[in-house]
Parts: C-alpha cells; sequence; structure tokens
C-alpha cells in the first residue's frame, strides 16, 4: 500500500526541483519563457502543499475565531483551491506554446535572438554559442556574436544555434507543463480522496436509527427518526401485538414469566363452611 503521506510530499518537491531547473534554464539561456510565468511555476507545487497541509488548519482557525461568519469558513478553502486550479490551467496553456513545434515557437525564438543582436547584448549570445558549440541562429554569420567573428575566432564551430536552441526550448516549457499538469492531477486525486472520504462518514451517519418510546399514547406506538426502526431492518424483532388479554394475564406480575394469584390460605374452606352452617 502507497503511504500518501510520504508520496505526496515528495511528489511536490521534485516538481518544485523541476520548476527551479527550468527557471535557471531559462536565464542562462535566454530562451523565450517568461519570468513571470517560471515563477509561477515554481509557486504551483507551494502553493498545492498549503492547500494539502494547511488548509484544514485554517479551517479550524477560522470555525475558531469566525463563529458567525460561516460563509467565509466555506468560501476561503475553497477560493484556494479554484486560485490554484486556474493558476494551473493558465501554466499548462502557456507552456504548450512553447514545446509545440510550428511557426510560432521558430518566430519567438527568432524574436529574443534578434533583441539581443539589436540591444547588443553579447553576453547572453555569447552563453548560448558556448553552451551549444555554434554560431549564429540559422546560419553561422547570422547575427553572430562578436559580429562576424565567431566563425573564424572558434574554427570547430560550424554548426547554426537555432537547432540546439530550440531543443532546449521545448525541453524546458515541456518541463514546465509536466508539472502544472502533475500539480492538476495531484488535486483532482486530493478532492476526491477527500469528497470519498466525507460522503464515507455522512453514508455512515445517516445509517443510524433511534426508536424513542411515546409516553402518555399508546405504548406501542412509536416515533421514527430517519424513516425506518430498528425492527424493520432486522428480521429476528419480533412484533408486539395488541393483546387486551394477554396484558391482563400479566397485570401485578414482574417479568414475562407466568401469572401466579396469592391468596390468603384456607379462604375457600372457611367461606364454604360458612355456607354450611347457615
Amino acid at each position: 500500500m502507497v503511504n500518501l503521506a510520504i508520496v505526496y510530499p515528495l511528489l511536490l518537491v521534485i516538481l518544485t526541483a523541476i520548476a527551479i531547473y527550468v527557471q535557471v534554464t531559462s536565464s542562462t539561456l535566454s530562451l523565450p519563457l517568461s519570468t513571470g510565468t517560471t515563477v509561477l511555476t515554481i509557486i504551483l507545487p507551494l502553493l498545492a502543499a498549503a492547500n494539502v497541509f494547511y488548509t484544514p488548519y485554517l479551517s479550524s482557525f477560522l470555525r475558531q475565531k469566525l463563529t458567525s461568519s460561516s460563509a467565509l469558513q466555506q468560501l476561503l478553502p475553497v477560493a484556494l483551491q479554484v486560485l490554484q486550479g486556474i493558476l494551473t490551467v493558465v501554466l499548462a496553456t502557456l507552456s504548450a506554446e512553447g514545446f509545440i513545434p510550428g511557426q510560432l515557437l521558430d518566430c519567438s525564438l527568432h524574436g529574443n535572438w534578434q533583441r539581443m543582436y539589436r540591444e547588443h547584448d553579447g553576453r547572453s549570445i555569447e552563453r548560448i554559442q558556448d553552451s551549444f558549440t555554434c554560431c549564429g541562429l540559422r546560419t553561422v554569420k547570422d547575427m553572430d556574436w562578436p559580429r562576424l567573428q565567431c566563425s573564424a575566432l572558434y574554427g570547430d564551430r560550424h554548426d547554426a544555434c537555432i537547432g540546439p536552441w530550440r531543443a532546449a526550448m521545448q525541453r524546458s516549457a515541456g518541463l514546465e507543463f509536466a508539472v502544472a499538469v502533475t500539480v492538476g492531477i495531484l488535486q483532482l486525486i486530493q478532492l476526491s480522496f477527500f469528497g470519498l472520504r466525507n460522503s464515507g462518514g455522512s453514508g455512515a451517519r445517516t445509517g443510524y436509527r433511534r426508536i424513542v418510546q411515546s409516553v402518555g399514547g399508546n405504548p406501542h406506538e412509536r416515533l421514527l427518526e430517519n424513516g425506518r426502526a430498528n425492527g424493520d431492518d432486522e428480521g429476528d424483532t419480533p412484533e408486539i401485538e395488541d393483546n387486551t388479554g394477554n396484558d391482563r394475564r400479566g397485570y401485578g406480575t414482574l417479568g414475562d414469566g407466568p401469572n401466579h394469584r396469592i391468596e390468603p390460605s384456607n379462604l375457600g374452606d372457611d367461606g364454604n363452611h360458612w355456607r354450611e352452617s347457615s
């Protein structure tokens, strides 16, 4: 049996580490990934951990401090789950655009490289070229750095950077997408687990039956809660019959034993003697 108390935190730690790796890679290679997106990807597993481990404590705290505001007690934990769900969908959608091959991906890469070249950000361009042992974007002389000197300075670099740089972009965006989707799946599992547990608890409570004996009326009439009595559920419980003769026979006795009449001794003989003398 898998221990969720160990697996769940371990998965969240791994997802946070992957998100940090994506942020570092994106910054080092100047990938066209939004910094806000990568930072939110790091925050997402932490928000999931807070919803799992701290929402119950938050709910109990609100019940103690805000006894009159029941709406806030119900809405705040739900709002945290909704916030996590919206953030998961947004991050998954944005990251999916980064690893799907197509013209949109090539345009974003070209635009990012062109921006660095126009701003004379030679350090960022050289960092990319050194990481992949390449020169330029589409050719070895296409916006290379130093300008038109990369292939001359490094004689062993004969490839352009667009291929490996695109692969790094797709890998980072794919990892970001995987983090968002995994957190979403864990959230669904969490909600399903607690939903089943709560429904099981409520089912156990609805199974409770209580029979209350009426006072002042017919002693065989019973007040029922939750619809049916225990006698309806259990077939071995005998039914109570209203038998007037049996009630008279049981009058004056203790328990359910036979009725024994107590009479004064010799009362019958004395009565017969009196009748004979008269």
